[in-house]
């Protein structure tokens, strides 16, 4: 069991610090089965309505915090830049194990355009990442 936690957080280290992207030191990433090593980069984007949305937060760095705030934002699809209403926002603990990544799952009822921002919680003036989705019917 150790041993395969050890191979997916060098497999992160290697993704983060091996991408062209020097500015952003963390990434969301969506799927619509359970994220495994197998899978991780099989990002999806779209999603249906009442299905389970698996996403997984990766970051370059540990994690100087031991929570979390994950944040589900509506946005109006004609002014992308703009959220309409927060539909989802909830605080998580991490565990010694997660200081490179956090993954879980949510379920949304209502079709549109989303916007997923994770902060760290003694910083919420900025998101650590950001990552948009869409629900379809």
């Amino acid at each position: 069991m150790h041993k395969k936690i050890l191979y997916f957080i060098l497999f992160i280290f290697l993704f983060l610090s091996l991408s062209a992207c020097e500015k952003q030191q963390s990434i969301i990433l969506f799927n619509n089965l359970p994220i495994t090593k197998e899978n991780l980069l099989n990002n999806a984007t779209e999603f249906s309505t009442e299905k389970r949305i698996y996403y997984v937060f990766i970051t370059e760095l540990p994690l100087k915090t031991n929570q979390i705030r994950v944040r589900i934002m509506k946005r109006d699809e004609k002014a992308r830049n703009q959220a309409i209403k927060v539909v989802y926002s909830n605080d998580f603990k991490l565990y010694k194990d997660q200081v490179y990544y956090y993954n879980d799952y949510i379920v949304i009822n209502e079709a549109g355009a989303y916007c997923m921002a994770i902060y760290a919680k003694n910083d919420l003036s900025e998101p650590m990442a950001v990552a948009d989705f869409l629900v379809k019917n």
